[in-house]
C-alpha cells in the first residue's frame, strides 16, 4: 500500500470514518495522492493551529481563506433549512394518528424542541458574523416540499432520520463543526452542544429508521424510491454553492463530501438488507447533478 494510503488510513480509523467511504477517499487522492491527503486532513486534524477572522476574511488553520460574507451565507443557508426542518416535522407532530403511529407524533414534537435549540445555536453564531437577515432559498424549499407530501409514518422516519439526518445533516452540522471550530470557537461551542447534546431521542429516530428497514415494513421498492427522490434534492442544494468552493480552491473537497453525504444513508440501507447498490445509486444522482449543471451553462 502506497505511504499516502497508509497515512490516509490512519486518519479515517482515527475519526471513525466507515470502511466503504475508501473508495470514494481514494479516488479523490489518485490524480494528486500526496498533496490531496494532505490538504484533506488539513482541514480536521489541525492539532494546536488557530484560525483567524480579519476584516472580510475567514482563515482556516491549513491557511484556506474564504471571505466573511460566503461564511455567513452558508451558515444562513443552514439556518434556512433548519427552519424548514422545523416547520415540517411540527406538522407531523400534529397530524391525526392511531395507537400505532402515536410513537412516532411524539417522536417528532420531541425532535421539534431539539431542532429549536439548534436555530438558536445558529442564530448566535449569525450574530457573531454580523448577518442581519436570512435569504430564501429555492433549492431548500424544493427539498421540504418533497418532505412534506409525505404522508406515511415509517417512511417520514426514514426521510427525517435517516435520509435527512444523515446526509443532509451530516454535511452542514458535523463537517461545518469540525472545519471552523478552530476559527470561531466562542461561537462554535454553543454550536458544538446544541448538535451533541441530542440524546435518546435522537438515536431512538435512527435506531426505529433501520428496524424498519431490517423488518421489511416499507417495501425496497418504496425506499428506493424515497432514496431517488429526495437525495437528489439535496445533492442540487450542496452543488448550488460550489462557486464558493471553487473561488477558493476547494471544489475537489466539496464533491467529495458530497459524493459521500448522498451516499451515506443508501448504505446504511444495504446494511439492513435492503437490495441497493449505494455506490451505483449515489452514482447516478451525482451525475444527472452535474451534467444539469453543465446545460445550464450552455
Amino acid at each position: 500500500m502506497a505511504l499516502e494510503n497508509v497515512i490516509l488510513d490512519k486518519t479515517m480509523k482515527k475519526y471513525g470514518v466507515p470502511e466503504w467511504v475508501k473508495p470514494y477517499v481514494y479516488s479523490y487522492i489518485k490524480n494528486d495522492p500526496v498533496n490531496a491527503v494532505r490538504k484533506g486532513i488539513s482541514f480536521v486534524d489541525v492539532k494546536r493551529k488557530r484560525g483567524k477572522i480579519s476584516g472580510e476574511t475567514v482563515e482556516l488553520p491549513n491557511a484556506i481563506k474564504f471571505d466573511l460574507a460566503d461564511v455567513a451565507h452558508i451558515v444562513g443557508l443552514f439556518y434556512f433549512g433548519e427552519q424548514k426542518v422545523e416547520e415540517v416535522i411540527g406538522m407531523w407532530s400534529k397530524d391525526r394518528h392511531d395507537y400505532e403511529s402515536k410513537a412516532y407524533a411524539e417522536h417528532f414534537e420531541s425532535m421539534v424542541g431539539i431542532e429549536d435549540k439548534h436555530l438558536h445555536a445558529i442564530k448566535n453564531m449569525l450574530n457573531g458574523l454580523g448577518k442581519k437577515g436570512v435569504e430564501e432559498s429555492p433549492e431548500i424549499d424544493a427539498l421540504f416540499e418533497k418532505m412534506r407530501s409525505i404522508e406515511d409514518w415509517r417512511e417520514r422516519i426514514i426521510a427525517y432520520d435517516l435520509i435527512l439526518k444523515t446526509s443532509y445533516g451530516g454535511t452542514f452540522g458535523n463537517i461545518f463543526y469540525k472545519v471552523f471550530y478552530s476559527v470561531m470557537p466562542e461561537y462554535m461551542r454553543s454550536f458544538g452542544k446544541a448538535f451533541s447534546a441530542n440524546g435518546a431521542e435522537v438515536e431512538w429516530g435512527y435506531e426505529e429508521a433501520k428496524r424498519i428497514m431490517r423488518e421489511k415494513e416499507i417495501p425496497d421498492e418504496r425506499l428506493l424510491g424515497l432514496f431517488r427522490e429526495i437525495l437528489p434534492l439535496i445533492a442540487v442544494i450542496i452543488n448550488s454553492n460550489i462557486e464558493i468552493a471553487r473561488r477558493v480552491g476547494i471544489e475537489k473537497e466539496v464533491n467529495l463530501l458530497m459524493d459521500i453525504a448522498i451516499a451515506y444513508p443508501m448504505h446504511i440501507a444495504e446494511e439492513c438488507g435492503i437490495d441497493i447498490d449505494a455506490d451505483k445509486e449515489a452514482s447516478k444522482i451525482i451525475s444527472g447533478i452535474k451534467k444539469r449543471e453543465k446545460l445550464a451553462k450552455e
